[in-house]
């Protein structure tokens, strides 16, 4: 799967242009309503912020992808797999932001998430035994962009070099590049400093839509590379969740133990931390460039090994709270 740049500029289509209005309209209009985001203890950020920006993300792309997709070329395979993916995106950021708004139990967001990745992966024709995988797989992926959705820049910035990549690499173009498109449009507004916040409502579909890149390109090889775009994330992710099971920690319980949040706290300013993770993802497009499964496992696996022991290695020493 050969990475192009005419792939990623034919992508490029007359409704991202519209795209880039309607985000702009939207993050401001909710930047105008003055939904605040206050800060708890396990917050990184120390003043209320406007939350919702992700209502400019995934509506602007929800309003754009159809027209996107039709001023390219269109089948009627990738019709019914966009079809499948906005079904999933509304349903996943409808309850997104009830959540944002007044928070309610896990398990019904939990449920949200399991009924959109089954829409959008029914959506490409995944065969039976096909379905489990690509739907706990997308489950996983959804959770782990909102769980390091905590400093400013971070989740927007992956998710917008992630979704470069894929178009270059031929993957539904017109959608990913559209998906950029609304990202970047969020990002001066969130970093390096935060006028608002993406929230759940941005994170989540987003996050949906990264995992329905891999299913849509599974046979060519989209899958894995999603995997290593997204490989400093998820592999933040998984250490936290066994570091926490491993010490007994309630794994629904909100934290601040995340490696990217234990890096800021001992110190480390976010704009590098948030840097680093961009970095990762575009190592992991280098990485998956490279060849062999075992080469791309190895050239992803080291860094990230070297990451953990870094930041814990400061967290022991400069963290004076429990992580």
């Amino acid at each position: 799967m050969p990475f192009s740049l005419q792939t990623l500029t034919v992508g490029f289509t007359l409704p991202c242009l519209l795209a880039i209005i309607l985000c702009n309209i939207l993050i401001l209009l909710m930047i105008r309503a003055g939904i605040l985001d206050h800060p708890v203890a396990r917050s990184s950020h120390t003043r209320p912020t406007p939350k919702g920006g992700g209502i400019g993300i995934a509506g602007s792309f929800v309003l754009c992808l159809i027209p996107a997709l039709y001023a390219g070329t269109v089948s009627p395979a990738t019709l019914r797999a966009a079809l499948g993916l906005l079904t999933g995106m509304i349903l996943l950021g409808a309850v997104s932001w009830l959540d944002d708004v007044r928070p309610f139990p896990a398990r019904y967001k939990l449920a949200a998430q399991f009924l959109a990745a089954i829409a959008a992966s029914l959506g490409t024709g995944a065969s039976l035994y096909e379905l489990v995988p690509f739907v706990l797989v997308a489950v996983f992926i959804t959770n782990a962009l909102n769980f390091i959705d905590g400093i400013n820049g971070l989740a927007s910035g992956v998710m917008a070099i992630s979704s470069l990549v894929l178009a270059s690499a031929g993957i539904m173009p017109a959608a990913f590049v559209l998906l950029a498109v609304c990202l970047l449009s969020f990002l001066p507004y969130n970093f390096p400093k935060a006028r608002i916040f993406m929230g759940d409502v941005g994170s989540q579909p987003v996050g949906l839509a990264m995992a329905w890149g891999g299913m849509t390109g599974f046979s060519t090889g989209g899958g894995v590379l999603v995997i290593a775009l997204l490989s400093g994330v998820l592999w933040d992710v998984a250490f936290t969740l066994l570091r926490r099971a491993r010490a007994g920690d309630r794994l629904t319980e909100a934290h601040r133990g995340h490696l990217y949040q234990l890096a800021v706290r001992s110190g480390l300013p976010v704009p590098l931390v948030t840097g680093l993770y961009w970095g990762a993802a575009l190592w992991g497009a280098v990485a998956f460039a490279a060849g062999g499964i075992i080469t791309t496992i190895l050239m992803i696996l080291l860094p990230q090994l070297i990451w953990t022991g870094y930041v814990c290695t400061r967290a022991r020493v400069r963290v004076q709270d429990r992580w």
